[in-house]
């Protein structure tokens, strides 16, 4: 125990004395540090690289794929010169489960994931943006970017 004297004993007073326990408070501290270092991994855990409105200077151009959704469903295609495929949307939405077999089988094809131009358009219910976007990052692709022309 610490005690902290206040010097009320000599001239009639009662003393005023305090005594804190400084066992639980040191152990409720440790606690608290501990609570800190562990939650501090939660902010990179589950994060997306994801770039709004950055366009790759000129003559850097690297391959990349893009993804544009809409309503109809999604268009992949990459800048390897392959054809685009093309996605149909079910009637109770974009189908995710053929998203994420396509960007599968392609991450397999790739000796390294390439970056994703992410495009919805306007219509894209923000869940269907965010379902798609957890598609992206399963399959592998953590580096997306939302092109300037689709950031308004």
């Amino acid at each position: 125990m610490a005690t902290i004297g206040t010097g009320g004993h000599g001239n009639g007073r009662k003393p005023v004395d305090m005594e804190i326990p400084l066992i639980p408070f040191i152990d409720l501290l440790l606690c608290c540090v501990m609570f800190l270092l562990v939650t501090s991994v939660w902010n990179s855990v589950g994060v997306m690289e994801a770039n709004l409105g950055v366009d790759a200077p000129s003559g850097t151009e690297t391959d990349a794929l893009t993804l544009q959704m809409g309503s109809s469903g999604y268009v992949l295609s990459s800048t390897l010169g392959d054809s685009p495929l093309t996605l149909p949307a079910h009637a109770d939405g974009p189908d995710y489960a053929e998203l994420a077999e396509r960007l599968e089988e392609r991450h397999r094809l790739d000796a390294r994931p390439l970056p994703v131009h992410f495009s919805p358009d306007d219509d894209v219910n923000t869940e269907d943006l965010v379902a798609t976007l957890d598609v992206l990052s399963h399959a592998g692709y953590a580096q997306v970017s939302f092109p300037a022309a689709s950031v308004r």
